[in-house]
């Protein structure tokens, strides 16, 4: 599949859906179980961080006697410390992919998180750096291995 800034070998019965954008190159792509991936390829790519909040009881009492009306719905509250990656839904390698540090994401259950690469700085633009990502959420299977074989492919134009 040819992007015009970016290139890589996809399923033949995966389509693109390109999105109006002005600032960057950015669109869909379906495959063939109706998963969406996402791509951006420009100044303000998600870099696709899972944002966990981890608080200890101790610090979750004192933020609610300073501010009792805090929004802390999305506080994960522990009572001794723990591992942050117990947390999160995907695990994170960092590898060299067409001579760029990528992060790849993948799940660590099928079906839950997000599989994508992250890429923070292609070259450097009239309107600042030139990021990358690639990514889906909560795919089927057989569409997050074709993504993760994909990701590998990438080729983008200099």
């Amino acid at each position: 599949m040819d992007f015009r800034s970016f290139k890589l070998q996809a399923p033949k019965d995966w389509s693109k859906l390109k999105l109006g954008t002005y600032d960057s190159n950015a669109g869909i792509i379906i495959t063939k179980n109706n998963d969406s991936i996402f791509y951006d390829y420009g100044p303000y790519s998600y870099s696709l961080e899972e944002n966990v909040t981890i608080i200890n009881r101790k610090d979750f009492n004192k933020l609610l006697a300073v501010n009792p009306k805090a929004d802390t719905t999305q506080f994960i509250v522990i009572d001794k410390n723990v591992n942050r990656e117990d947390f999160v839904k995907s695990k994170i390698t960092y590898k060299k992919i067409d001579g760029y540090k990528v992060k790849i994401l993948e799940p660590k259950q099928v079906g839950k998180g997000i599989t994508g690469v992250y890429i923070d700085s292609l070259k450097t633009g009239s309107i600042g750096k030139i990021r990358f990502n690639l990514y889906g959420t909560n795919l089927k299977k057989e569409s997050q291995v074709e993504l993760l074989k994909a990701i590998h492919t990438l080729q983008f134009t200099q």
